[in-house]
């Protein structure tokens, strides 16, 4: 009787066990199921407005500014669009620009699907928050241009002299630059060329962009006194906490050393006199 009793406990206790711990795997297992679709959730969410993923490099520009990003005969080109074909090359991704309407909010869409932005754009300390910005890839030049018959020949001689620039454009240089001069603004780069050639004021400020086909298409008429950079910078930027960015970092770092981003620079700004 006693031998009876002791089996029947064992083999309570045996189903009891098996009991237990299927419960326990069936948790284990629905908590790898929930962990997995949260994963994949995640994932989804992560992969919403950027590829970073796929073969291709989608870039979003603002076609609306020569000789950075434009449209010319049906075809997409500029200084942008040519470092970003370099950088999704070194990426082995074929690049894909997608046209947007830079607003200068840095907050990118829900609604665009891209991987970084490259459209002339400055870098802001004040939304690192909401985006990532790349290292600088072009410091914005000035030329200091006068009358070829001027005869001027430095920078010296223009002191105290009228100088002109396109209005809001000071601060691109620094105060201590510009203060041998008598800034005077304008408006419009066609009225400050205009006050040049009338002899209003003695030379003007002028970005290399904005001035090298005013001074290739009047060969002669006016003299380069000096190239400067400028304080302002453009910067490739991406979603908040992109992994493209270190990337890209390094890329623009290797076209400087070997001289692909040079060749890119002079194909779109150096100067033919």
């Amino acid at each position: 009787m006693m031998n009876k009793t002791v089996k029947t406990i064992k083999i309570s206790v045996f189903i009891f066990l098996s009991i237990m711990i299927f419960i326990i795997y069936a948790g284990v297992l629905t908590a790898c199921e929930s962990d997995t679709a949260n994963s994949q959730t995640s994932s989804e969410n992560e992969t919403q407005k950027s590829t970073i993923f796929s073969t291709r490099l989608l870039v979003g520009s603002d076609l609306s500014f020569p000789p950075f990003e434009y449209i010319d005969d049906g075809k997409t080109i500029g200084f942008d669009i040519d470092i970003a074909s370099e950088i999704a090359s070194r990426l082995r991704k074929e690049l894909e620009i997608v046209p947007i309407i830079w607003d200068s909010t840095y907050d990118i869409s829900e609604d665009i699907k891209i991987d970084m932005i490259i459209s002339a754009i400055t870098g802001n300390e004040d939304k690192e928050e909401i985006a990532d910005f790349s290292d600088p890839y072009y410091i914005i030049e000035y030329m200091m241009v006068t009358l070829s018959e001027a005869e001027i020949i430095l920078r010296e001689d223009l002191k105290d002299k009228k100088i002109g620039m396109l209005t809001n454009k000071s601060e691109d240089l620094s105060d201590q630059y510009l203060k041998d001069f008598t800034i005077e603004t304008y408006s419009d780069v066609i009225l400050m060329i205009e006050g040049l050639k009338n002899k209003d004021i003695d030379g003007v400020l002028i970005s290399i962009p904005l001035g090298k086909n005013i001074i290739e298409e009047n060969n002669g008429l006016f003299n380069i006194i000096e190239i400067v950079e400028s304080e302002r910078e453009y910067n490739i930027v991406f979603l908040e906490g992109s992994p493209l960015k270190d990337e890209v970092n390094v890329i623009l770092e290797e076209m400087q050393q070997d001289g692909t981003y040079q060749e890119i620079y002079d194909k779109w700004f150096a100067l033919t006199r």
